[in-house]
């Protein structure tokens, strides 16, 4: 995945967005961030907010900060946000690769199916870790390559396929963890034969020197 080339995808794709792919992961979404346990005053990193799938969720005393680099999906994020009078959320288009925030800034950071999306998901853990508070809790959302290995097998025979749909099918978690150091707290499943998992994570300052 190149950024140039998903940026085009999504562009596109925020056209029909909404009616598909963000309908089937709401419910995931709602429940993920009830785990971020946002406090008054908190500052919340959506990396990745697409249309803005996730902007009816977020509890009011936090302040959301929801970046896209996608034009069109940003597009229809502000609408929600005019529709739905939304006044804690601020949208910036950015790189999620390059974020454009000091260390230690955010109390949480969200990252909801993108990190298969990006060109370099380590990279892109590294930043939510630099952005992010020491403690601070990070929540991933997303597919990730099944411990199965015939499963396995087929998603990485599919994954040309997903990546011309703007996203990879066999981005493997413990390979994701291992080069970025990171520790999991936990990672659930909201069904038995859920694609997407959730995975909760404290931020660990130490692991991001280490890297």
């Amino acid at each position: 995945m190149q950024e140039t080339t998903t940026k085009k995808i999504y562009d596109i794709q925020s056209l029909v967005y909404d009616v598909t792919f963000a309908k089937l992961v709401k419910r995931r979404i709602s429940e993920a961030i009830k785990h971020m346990n946002i406090a008054q005053d908190d500052k919340v990193l959506d990396l990745g907010i697409g249309t803005g799938a996730s902007l009816g969720f977020y509890p009011s005393q936090g302040h959301v900060i929801g970046i896209d680099l996608s034009d069109g999906m940003l597009r229809e994020a502000r609408k929600k946000i005019r529709e739905q009078n939304i006044k804690n959320v601020t949208l910036v288009q950015a790189n999620a690769l390059t974020l454009p925030f000091p260390d230690d800034y955010f109390d949480h950071v969200f990252i909801s199916h993108v990190i298969s999306v990006v060109s370099d998901p380590v990279v892109l853990v590294q930043e939510a870790q630099r952005v992010a508070k020491p403690d601070a809790r990070i929540v991933v959302l997303n597919h990730f390559q099944s411990s199965n290995r015939f499963v396995a097998m087929i998603e990485k025979w599919l994954c040309p396929l997903c990546t011309r749909l703007g996203w990879r099918s066999d981005l493997a978690l413990p390979e994701l963890m291992r080069k970025t150091k990171m520790q999991i707290d936990y990672r659930y499943k909201l069904d038995v034969l859920d694609l997407w998992e959730t995975v909760v994570m404290t931020n660990n300052k130490s692991a991001l020197a280490g890297v």
